[in-house]
């Protein structure tokens, strides 16, 4: 175990864990971050901090990707992820794409909540992470989730932003790319957050 404290009330925030992207049967699994969930073994960890945190009556929240009814008219014509969206009907409100995948099923009472494009924060929908947090007297947020160089570090630029304390357990997030997934562990998140072990973290509640 290394030598921190836990700060403040913290919540576990678990990003874009849906079939549509998680899950090898999911719409854009072809993307591979759906392998890499399979293969990192992030699953255990993930249910291990859910049974932690439940345990601690701490707050549990999950975003998922959730694009709204004309999506792709709003993309930028730069990027390939914008190329991607613009020809598919992924991840729209209502469908199987956007429900938290198997094995990670939300308790009752546990806010599932959707956003738009890559922030937590941004574009909610069925509420606003903000008020949840704020509701509940969290500052620190455990975040965890796919992918790591896109939704994971951009929760982490954007909730630093709004000065939260971060911990993010690099074996409890995946990326299709390993080689993003280890820059963003190792040279980008530790710059905004405290990256650890999902065991450490356990330890710490």
């Amino acid at each position: 175990m290394s030598e921190w404290q836990m700060v403040g009330k913290p919540a576990l925030v678990l990003i874009h864990m849906q079939q549509s992207i998680t899950d090898e049967q999911g719409k854009v699994a072809f993307l591979g971050h759906a392998k890499a969930t399979t293969d990192s073994g992030i699953i255990p960890k993930q249910q291990a901090l859910l049974k932690a945190f439940r345990a601690k009556g701490l707050p549990v929240i999950y975003v998922n990707s959730v694009h709204p009814e004309g999506a792709g008219d709003k993309m930028s014509p730069y990027g390939k992820f914008y190329g991607l969206v613009k020809k598919m009907d992924v991840n729209l409100a209502g469908s199987a794409d956007v429900e938290v995948r198997s094995g990670l099923e939300p308790f009752p009472g546990e806010p599932v909540i959707g956003n738009f494009m890559f922030g937590i924060f941004t574009g909610n929908t069925g509420g606003s992470l903000k008020q949840i947090l704020d509701e509940n007297g969290v500052d620190t947020l455990v975040l965890a989730g796919v992918a790591t160089g896109m939704a994971v570090m951009t929760a982490v630029i954007q909730a630093a932003d709004m000065f939260y304390k971060l911990i993010v357990p690099s074996d409890a997030s995946t990326d299709a790319n390993q080689q993003i997934h280890d820059v963003a562990m190792n040279m980008i998140i530790p710059a905004m957050a405290l990256v650890t072990s999902t065991d450490d973290v356990i330890a710490h509640l």
